[in-house]
């Protein structure tokens, strides 16, 4: 078993969620819950310039869809998921 065991939404991210269409809500999701096994893939990117806090956002790809999240500790916290044109601002 992996030493991380969770993910957490922030409200930002959760609310975001709600607005995407279903059928890509369950990649995004799947995405998301494969974070909490691996938390960096070898397609997660560091975005460069931004921290939260101490910890390091990455951003991983999901169709047009981004989803930006840090590691603390054991949890994988998803800070915002967004479309690849709007997310970064």
């Amino acid at each position: 078993m992996s030493k991380y065991c969770g993910f957490a939404y922030d409200r930002c991210a959760l609310n975001y969620l709600k607005t995407v269409p279903k059928k890509f809500r369950k990649q995004i999701i799947d995405k998301i819950q494969r974070l909490a096994q691996e938390p960096y893939p070898p397609t997660a990117k560091i975005i460069q310039g931004t921290m939260d806090g101490e910890e390091k956002v990455f951003r991983i790809r999901s169709g047009d869809y981004r989803i930006l999240y840090v590691v603390r500790g054991i949890i994988v916290v998803v800070l915002d998921i967004g479309h690849r044109k709007d997310v970064y601002r």
